[in-house]
């Protein structure tokens, strides 16, 4: 997430876009776990900045720890229970548990006691596998963090850093990097063909798009309102067209928060608050959506099976800058280091074993 308009310090980044990946045989899924469909939500994809506030849940130890190493977690890769509980920790044990039950939403996960078949693997490709979004997935490492974690996938990548969800233009709008770039990207035999969408997205839609939401409270305003309104309103259009286009699964992680005492960032914390229920909503359908806590969730909502990451919780403990030695954020207080991004990835790869996607 960066500010185009405000931070020139920033742009480089921006104009540094990511190719393509060239594909290899990969690993995968066949999820044959019920899904709690819910409610349809009214939220999509989340339009607002990693921000103060948010989930009080602690993290525990966290994969990423301060280490910055690639280490995955050690979730299980065949069938959960499924429950997406709330407080998760990091991602580190939340996979490969067995039994009954379901959380915070009812989303009964495959291999669960319903009878559901266990987890089968091979059954994706890693050209079948896209990620998009932006500066959290490209210049903040956690794109190729995932895939690292993913035995060294080579999943295709279109994210740049930059893109936004309802503003930007051609590859700086992450619509455009599924609907365009992946779906005629010629280095691959049949680009369509696409069963797994790994994502974020919608931080720029503020930092950068409404930057003057960053310093505007959420009580009273309704300029705000409205563009982040919208920009969720596009990310779910984006997911029902991914559904529409045999997408099976939607992996979507969403912003930590920020250091509220940093300049400029003191209604980052209230904005986040706001948008992170409406992107669950989208992707999980409201009824899957846990009333409080990490609200990571999974359900059929826009009508393919999506996972919702709350990353907040990851990032209690790291998010003051005056103590560096367990800052989280780079000197941009945006982006996170590799000890952030290692946890995010290894979230993003328990929930990936936990419900059979891409193993």
């Amino acid at each position: 997430m960066l500010w185009r308009t405000r931070f020139v310090c920033f742009v480089v980044a921006f104009l540094v876009a990511m190719p393509g990946a060239t594909v290899s045989c990969g690993s995968s899924p066949t999820d044959s776990g019920s899904i709690g469909g819910g409610g349809s939500g009214g939220g999509g994809s989340g339009a607002g900045s990693g921000g103060s506030g948010g989930s009080t849940a602690s993290s525990g130890s966290g994969s990423g720890g301060s280490s910055g190493s690639s280490e995955s977690s050690s979730s299980g890769s065949g069938g959960s229970s499924g429950a997406t509980t709330s407080g998760d920790d990091g991602g580190g044990s939340s996979g490969g548990s067995s039994g009954s039950g379901s959380g915070s939403g009812s989303d009964a996960s495959p291999g669960s006691s319903s009878g559901a078949a266990p987890c089968v693997k091979g059954q994706v490709t890693d050209d079948e596998v896209v990620m998009v979004g932006d500066s959290y997935m490209d210049l903040a490492n956690v794109g190729p963090t995932i895939m690292m974690d993913a035995n060294n996938a080579t999943y295709r990548h279109y994210y740049l850093a930059g893109s936004a969800l309802n503003y930007g233009s051609v590859n700086l709008n992450i619509p455009y990097q599924f609907d365009t770039l992946a779906e005629t990207d010629t280095s691959v035999p049949d680009p369509t063909d696409i069963k797994v969408v790994i994502m974020d997205g919608g931080g720029n839609d503020v930092l950068i798009d409404n930057s003057q939401c960053l310093t505007t409270p959420v009580a009273g305003d309704t300029s705000c309102h409205t563009a982040i309104n919208a920009s969720v309103a596009r990310g779910q259009q984006l997911e029902m067209d991914m559904a529409g286009k045999g997408v099976q699964h939607i992996v979507y992680y969403f912003y930590p928060d920020l250091d509220p005492t940093v300049s400029g960032h003191q209604y980052a914390g209230a904005w986040v608050d706001y948008s992170y229920p409406l992107g669950a909503a989208a992707c999980c359908g409201s009824a899957n959506v846990p009333a409080s806590g990490d609200l990571s969730c999974r359900g059929n909502a826009q009508g393919t099976d999506c996972i919702w990451i709350d990353t907040r919780p990851l990032f209690v403990g790291h998010n003051d800058h005056t103590d560096a030695s367990t800052y989280w954020f780079m000197s941009d207080n945006i982006h996170p280091t590799q000890p952030g991004a290692t946890a995010i990835a290894a979230k993003v790869w328990a929930k990936m074993q936990e419900y059979c996607i891409a193993q």
